[in-house]
């Protein structure tokens, strides 16, 4: 049963009624301050009260303050921070109490009443931080829940289905897909599904980091590996233990740099950058490709003993042109989800017309591309509907047909080099200039991006 106060509530459970009367004085004009004088007196009450902080006697006439304080931890959360109240006899027991978990312990007779305040304000901080944590956490989990995905398509079902049978089992994924297809949103679907949910969930996008600083994002550092490490730093593997680690477009890897990674997800444990020696980790192994791994494999630019480690059970995400049925659903999602940062609640929904256009469109940079869209549309908009004047797409005559950029190498002038530099001048319009994200759009890399621009003597 919650309290009806807004104020925090502190309990104290000591059967010396001179020092609940001594707290109560102390806390009262800042907290709700509750007495119990014996053990199971103190439990119901904090049944009934579910307090921030409470204050615990290591001696109680009926039972041991440290049994009262395991019962509570049973309870369910969120629990209170608990400051146990012991004598000098008791310390042992106060510290079997610190030892299950207990935020601090007073020991009588107690010192200043500034001293009191300053842990007891912690411990109310305490609890509210890690009630804000949990609150966090669950919506969060409910927000990338497998059931959140949305599509109501063949395909994305088969995505869906596919999810369900990997939630409830550490088995290593591999998730397959054009560059916007939304293959994170999938990554944490899985974790925050499974069994790991409450532990981290760490991504990495391993082209997102050069080569050289590729190693230590993984692995980490010790103190004095190389100028400049003046302190040791933990690698995305050793942040991401007992919870899960997301390889995003793992193809981008050195092949050098693939082999370590093997050892890693083979061995389970990871060596630090100057380190000498390996430290244990217990992860989940989600990765991501738009690349075509196999074809990597003949070229010798991707390990096959890392494809198999990594390929135990492949998610393909479909482009969003082959699940056009979800495309209004999608578009309404994005509507709700930015008309109220862009100050545009009263968009509410679009024509007939305007969401035939978006359908026909063919989406080269799939749902990443979309949703920058409806953005887009939100600044043109003007009234409670959406016409089709108010959507900027580009010619669907000057997009490449494959969702991709048309292979280099034709001749000057030729209509596949005039559609590349009309597929790059809409990614760069529909992104502000962005080079990552308009290279994201495209499928192609920061660098093939920014060499084609200078090709095509494109002013940003």
């Amino acid at each position: 049963m919650s309290k009806p106060s807004a104020r925090a509530t502190v309990l104290v459970i000591d059967d010396d009624v001179s020092i609940g009367e001594f707290f109560r004085e102390l806390f009262s004009a800042q907290y709700d301050v509750v007495i119990a004088n014996a053990g199971e007196e103190g439990f119901r009450k904090f049944q009934e009260l579910d307090p921030e902080v409470v204050l615990l006697d290591v001696r109680l006439p009926d039972t041991s303050g440290v049994d009262v304080f395991e019962k509570i931890k049973k309870s369910s959360p969120p629990h209170p921070s608990v400051i146990m109240i012991t004598a000098n006899r008791d310390v042992e027991s106060a510290i079997r109490a610190m030892k299950l978990g207990a935020f601090d312990y007073l020991l009588k007779p107690f010192g200043s009443n500034e001293e009191l305040q300053v842990i007891v304000d912690k411990a109310v901080e305490d609890r509210n931080l890690r009630h804000e944590v949990r609150t966090l956490r669950r919506e969060v989990k409910q927000f990338y829940s497998p059931d959140n995905l949305i599509g109501a398509s063949a395909a994305m079902k088969a995505v869906q289905e596919r999810i369900d049978r990997v939630l409830d089992n550490d088995v290593t994924v591999l998730i397959r897909g054009e560059s916007g297809t939304g293959k994170e949103m999938v990554a944490r679907a899985i974790h925050y599904g499974g069994q790991r949910a409450d532990r981290p969930f760490v991504a990495l996008n391993c082209a997102a980091i050069p080569e050289n600083l590729l190693e230590n994002e993984l692995f980490g550092h010790e103190k004095g590996a190389f100028t400049g490490a003046v302190n040791f730093r933990k690698g995305k593997f050793e942040m991401a233990d007992t919870g899960t680690i997301f390889l995003d477009e793992i193809g981008a890897l050195d092949y050098g740099l693939q082999a370590k990674l093997l050892r890693a997800l083979q061995e389970r444990e990871v060596e630090r950058v100057g380190g000498g020696r390996p430290i244990s980790i217990n992860v989940r192994i989600v990765s991501a490709t738009s690349r075509n791994l196999e074809a990597a494999i003949q070229d010798q630019r991707f390990r096959d003993d890392l494809f198999y480690r990594i390929n135990v059970m492949t998610i393909v995400v479909p482009p969003l042109r082959d699940r056009r049925d979800d495309v209004p659903l999608l578009a309404d999602h994005f509507l709700k989800k930015h008309a109220p940062r862009f100050g545009r609640t009263g968009v509410q929904e679009f024509s007939k017309a305007a969401m035939d256009k978006l359908v026909a469109h063919a989406w080269p940079g799939n749902v990443r591309e979309l949703e920058n869209t409806v953005e887009r549309t939100l600044i043109y908009a003007a009234g409670a509907l959406i016409l089709p004047e108010h959507i900027d797409l580009p010619d669907p005559s000057a997009m490449p047909a494959s969702g991709s950029l048309p292979p280099p190498g034709g001749p000057a002038g030729s209509s596949l080099e005039a559609a590349e530099r009309a597929a790059i001048l809409d990614a760069l319009k529909s992104t502000g200039g962005n080079i990552s994200h308009a290279a994201d759009i495209l499928g192609i890399t920061r660098k093939t991006l920014r060499a084609k621009i200078e090709k095509y003597g494109i002013q940003k």
